[in-house]
């Protein structure tokens, strides 16, 4: 079923545990992407290579307009970005305080930029990249 692009949110809070509830507010867009690395498994015997999946991975980037509120979710994307700590991030919808769908993960953040076009409204992007496993939501049986 089609839905709007708004319906699956970014939230984000400093931490390796749980769900963040946290709303990046002023979101414009987010994007997460899965990966698996693809191993060649492929003998003299066959004509077509042939490959099994390897490592997982995901990245994210979410642009929103920029809010430097102390102690804010952008405000611990920045204070992540220097100090090394991880966050906790789900994009997509929840159910009150509870992820109903979407993907939960550790991340740590690769990059924030900020844009100050003149006589635009201020946007920043921030890169996220997983570290270790993604959670999935509903649950992939």
């Amino acid at each position: 079923m089609a839905e709007l692009g708004n319906a699956r949110k970014a939230y984000i809070t400093l931490g390796s545990s749980g769900t963040p509830t946290t709303w990046l507010s002023g979101e414009q867009t987010n994007s997460f992407n899965r990966t698996a690395e693809a191993i060649e498994v492929s003998d003299k015997s066959t004509q077509w290579a042939q490959f099994i999946a390897g490592k997982k991975g995901a990245t994210a980037e979410i642009t929103v307009y920029t809010d430097d509120t102390a102690d804010g979710p952008q405000y611990n994307a920045i204070k992540a970005l220097h100090t090394g700590a991880t966050v906790r991030v789900f994009i997509g919808k929840l159910s009150g305080s509870t992820a109903s769908q979407g993907d939960v993960f550790t991340a740590i953040v690769t990059a924030i930029s900020d844009t100050n076009d003149n006589g635009a409204v201020a946007s920043r992007s921030i890169s996220l990249t997983a570290t270790g496993e993604v959670t999935h939501y509903p649950a992939l049986s």
